[in-house]
């Protein structure tokens, strides 16, 4: 259980930092789509901005001093790819197809950290093939609620590239059902076990997140779906972990995992706002 609380208390410093330098990398492109976005860099300013960033990574890399050198090696590669998704020169979020790659990267990293705690990876394992390529496919809707601002500022994203916001919606919603057609595959073939048959229980909720995605005409709306959305996506992944290992840890780390994403969600922290800064005009001060 230590391990595992740990490994959670690193997760979530990783989480915090990425938040940080993604705020922090994006400010040119938030001055137009999102000022409200900028309001805590600016209270924090560069200087204290990236003494934070440089905070949080220290105490995950000291907190994983605990968990071996294997589960080390794979934070770092985490880290590497929290700081690049949105830092220059590298920026893989500017790189549609990149984008994805690197934000699936958030669950198989993490998977293949919970691994390394065991002491060894396999990156053949067809959980973190599954969960890893759900969690690709759900990087399209994530950008959706951003779809108008995006254009506006010029920002290259898996839904900007798309003519209207209705085919974005529609190529995300179709790509979000694939991954049903790699769970089918793996348990034909034997790489995963009929338990996993469960798993498509999900697909009612997926029904109805993309037909609320297909309806979808303004940002307001197309939050409320992705708010929806990422609590499935959660959920799926989540499920997926505890049918591979049903004990009393996995469920706890489930439990963690929820009560976290709960907390995040009552709490105004995330960039995203209900009503886009360039959709409204701004308050005069009185």
């Amino acid at each position: 259980m230590f391990q595992i609380a740990l490994g959670l208390a690193v997760a979530g410093l990783v989480t915090a930092a990425t938040n940080v330098v993604n705020a922090f990398a994006d400010r040119r492109e938030d001055a137009v789509n999102q000022p409200s976005r900028l309001f805590w860099v600016e209270q924090i300013g560069p200087h204290g901005t990236i003494i934070s960033i440089i905070a949080l990574y220290a105490l995950a890399f000291t907190a994983s001093l605990f968990l071996g050198l294997l589960f080390i090696l794979v934070l770092a590669v985490g880290v590497f790819n929290s700081i690049f998704y949105s830092a220059r020169p590298l920026r893989f979020k500017a790189r549609p197809f990149l984008s994805l790659i690197s934000f699936s990267g958030a669950v198989g990293l993490a998977f293949l950290s919970g691994m390394s705690i065991v002491g060894s990876i396999n990156l053949l394992n067809p959980v973190f093939l599954l969960i890893t390529y759900f969690m690709l496919t759900y990087g399209t809707v994530k950008n959706l609620p951003d779809y108008f601002g995006d254009k506006k500022a010029g920002t290259r994203t898996t839904a900007t590239i798309f003519r209207s916001i209705g085919s974005a919606a529609r190529f995300s919603g179709i790509l979000l059902f694939t991954p049903y057609l790699l769970l089918a595959l793996f348990i034909a073939t034997g790489l995963l076990a009929p338990i996993y048959l469960a798993d498509f229980g999900m697909a009612l909720i997926f029904t109805m997140i993309f037909a609320r995605m297909l309806k979808a005409k303004s940002s307001q709306e197309f939050e409320g779906t992705h708010t929806i959305g990422f609590f499935y996506a959660i959920s799926f992944i989540l499920f997926t972990l505890v049918l591979s290992s049903p004990t009393l840890s996995s469920i706890v780390v489930v439990l963690s995992a929820y009560l976290w994403t709960f907390l995040v969600s009552r709490v105004s922290m995330d960039s995203r706002v209900e009503n886009r800064d360039w959709e409204k005009p701004r308050r005069k001060n009185s």
